[in-house]
């Protein structure tokens, strides 16, 4: 779960620091850096974790990743940070993630060295989240002693470090994949697109949890009546109907594109096995408007509360969203203000490194605060009712 993210020289931040609640909104129009704050966490991802080149993996070429100016010297440098919780067992460890690159003299992007260290300022916590961490601390030890006695290679022990990066996923589902059979020999999480949904279908159904994901799914879609996945002996791979009342079952491959991503996004959410950061750009594309409030307040009720102890004896869950819906806005700020964070750029000038560009600024929700860092509820109300969704 991330708690934190510090980017400066990335795209279009210099100097940006955000604090992340395990749901969290980003609002803004197009270009106000949504998308490149999801990019920065990619980056940390890819640097540390090794399934992808980081300079390459997402949008833009290599030098495209360093913040462009207006006037003055350019940037040649990079550095993102993101602190974490790690759930070892039944305790939680902090830990900070970081990595970056540079302009060579050649002109050539290369990465610096990945980062991964004990988080041991962490603040702005639960206090017993705070109090877990020398008892983390001993079991992430205990269990880097019982490798290295069996002499386990690195990958093992990689995913015994880094493993808290495998759970941040780009939740980017595409409805052809969704209606595709998939291998059951796949027990991994619902992949990015959602090609093997059909297979973690299967899982749940296993587990008995599906019947909790159609509870949420019949409150998005009355019609819907029941999950039936299906799995082909022959070819070991997994399909699946949907019960619909009035028709009976309708296979995934006549579903439409809005009822396969609301299933997607509630597998994810309901999967017992394993604990997620969901990173989802733009959360109404393919739902109707009538439907997005309910999925919100389905997320709310999923993601991980860490003011309630008990949230170490369940997988982690965290849900971060891009949108520039007033729907999400109106939800969010009755159901949970908190959630909500307003992001827009602004010319920034910087004498000391000779240097005119525009930033992308964070603004959340508060009552008050320094000018210019916080959107009020007035403004929230305001924005609102113009735009015809009064709170």
């Amino acid at each position: 779960m991330i708690t934190r993210i510090e980017i400066d020289g990335f795209k279009s931040f210099l100097d940006f620091q955000l604090d992340i609640p395990p749901f969290l909104a980003l609002v803004g129009p197009n270009s106000s850096g949504k998308s490149n704050l999801l990019d920065a966490l990619g980056y940390v991802r890819s640097a540390g974790w090794g399934d992808e080149k980081p300079l390459t993996s997402r949008r833009g070429r290599p030098h495209e990743l360093f913040h462009r100016v207006g006037e003055g010297r350019a940037t040649t440098r990079f550095e993102i940070t993101a602190h974490a919780l790690r759930q070892l067992g039944d305790t939680l460890l902090p830990q900070v993630f970081g990595s970056g690159a540079e302009l060579g003299e050649d002109g050539v992007p290369r990465e610096t060295s990945f980062r991964f260290e004990h988080d041991a300022t962490v603040t702005g916590l639960p206090k017993w989240v705070i109090e877990q961490q020398q008892k983390g601390l001993e079991v992430l030890a205990q269990a880097v002693q019982k490798l290295v006695e069996e002499q386990a290679g690195g990958p093992r022990l990689g995913r015994l470090l880094y493993g808290e990066l495998s759970n941040w996923r780009l939740h980017q589902p595409d409805p052809d994949s969704l209606r595709s059979r998939s291998s059951a020999a796949y027990n991994g999480p619902l992949e990015p697109g959602g090609g093997n949904l059909a297979t973690v279908l299967g899982r749940l159904a296993a587990h008995g949890a599906i019947e909790e994901l159609l509870v949420d799914l019949v409150a998005l879609i009355p019609d819907i009546a029941g999950i039936q996945p299906l799995l082909d002996d022959r070819y070991q791979e997994w399909t699946f109907d949907v019960l619909v009342d009035g028709q009976g079952s309708v296979p995934s491959t006549l579903l439409s594109d809005g009822t396969l991503r609301a299933i997607a996004l509630l597998a994810a959410l309901h999967d017992p096995d394993h604990s997620d950061v969901l990173l989802i750009e733009e959360i109404e594309n393919g739902l109707h408007p009538s439907r997005l409030a309910e999925l919100l307040r389905r997320i709310q009720e999923r993601v991980t509360d860490l003011d309630d102890p008990e949230c170490v004896n369940r997988p982690l869950r965290q849900v971060i969203l891009t949108t520039h819906s007033p729907v999400v806005v109106s939800e969010l700020y009755r159901l949970r203000p908190d959630a909500l964070v307003f992001l827009d750029t602004a010319v920034r000038v910087d004498p000391e490194n000779d240097r005119i560009s525009r930033v992308t600024v964070a603004k959340p929700v508060r009552s008050e605060g320094e000018p210019g860092t916080f959107v009020s509820p007035r403004q929230v109300r305001k924005y609102l009712s113009a735009v015809g969704e009064v709170p």
